[in-house]
């Protein structure tokens, strides 16, 4: 998906109509054609850039047609300017009204333009999570709720996958279910049985269990996680409040994760 930058636009087209008009005064003001062809040209450069960002081609042939007039004499310059540059800027309306444009709220349009921010240091530990938190705040942005979950739920299982490493998990298919398992297991034993290992780090793994209760009640009666992986039931639809949430949870399970593990 391209950023479509309408307001820069709009105005580049403004301020060439605007322009433009002057010409057909030229007589009762002291400007000359020529001059206010050479700040149309410049300006026409300036919409040339939007519509190429834009991807108009149409609009593009038609602006560099503009330029064909603009060494002509004063007197041809007068008639033949304006009615070039109408008939362009009507084909970059034309071709605009046979595109579809969709908007952005500035916060969602920065979360799908710096998808990766706040992130930093956990992608930088784990750099397997980097592809789904990208996908998963895009996602966010444009409102499909059940993909960025999708995708949240990539990123915990890599965590749940790196913390099952950590705490000694032997089952072999490592994810969710042996690591929430090994880890109940581990802190209802209690800080004096810990495996060597994990000496000094009862409280970080009571941490780790509570964080892991927290996304669990997010994202209840909507995510299966009684196998090794996670699993959205079929069907379900997620409200934008609870995706943020669980991928708030997400995030800081990730942050503790990565904190937490040498």
């Amino acid at each position: 998906m391209k950023e479509f930058e309408a307001q820069k636009l709009v105005s580049s087209i403004r301020i060439i109509l605007k322009t433009t008009d002057l010409v057909r005064n030229t007589k009762s003001q002291k400007f000359s054609a020529k001059r206010i062809a050479a700040q149309v040209e410049k300006q026409i450069q300036e919409l040339l850039v939007r519509c190429r960002d834009a991807n108009l081609p149409m609009s593009v042939l038609a602006l560099e047609r503009v330029r064909t007039v603009l060494p002509l004499s004063e007197n041809a310059l007068t008639e033949a300017l304006p009615n070039v540059v109408l008939r362009a800027i009507v084909t970059v309306e034309d071709e605009l009204s046979l595109r579809s444009y969709f908007s952005l709220e500035p916060e969602e349009a920065n979360l799908y333009m710096n998808s990766l921010a706040g992130w930093e240091t956990i992608n930088a530990r784990f750099p397997e999570t980097t592809r789904d938190v990208e996908e998963m705040n895009k996602c966010f942005a444009l409102g499909r709720y059940t993909a960025a979950m999708f995708h949240a739920l990539h990123v915990a299982e890599w965590g749940a996958i790196e913390l099952g490493k950590y705490i000694g998990v032997t089952d072999p298919k490592l994810g969710w279910g042996p690591t929430q398992k090994k880890l109940n297991e581990l802190v209802d034993t209690g800080h004096s049985k810990l495996p060597p290992v994990l000496t000094g780090k009862f409280d970080f793994l009571e941490q780790m269990n509570r964080e892991i209760q927290t996304m669990v009640l997010a994202w209840r009666h909507k995510v299966d996680h009684a196998a090794n992986h996670l699993a959205i039931f079929p069907n379900t639809d997620f409200t934008p409040d609870v995706t943020k949430h669980v991928m708030g949870a997400v995030k800081v399970f990730m942050s503790r994760l990565e904190e937490g593990i040498p």
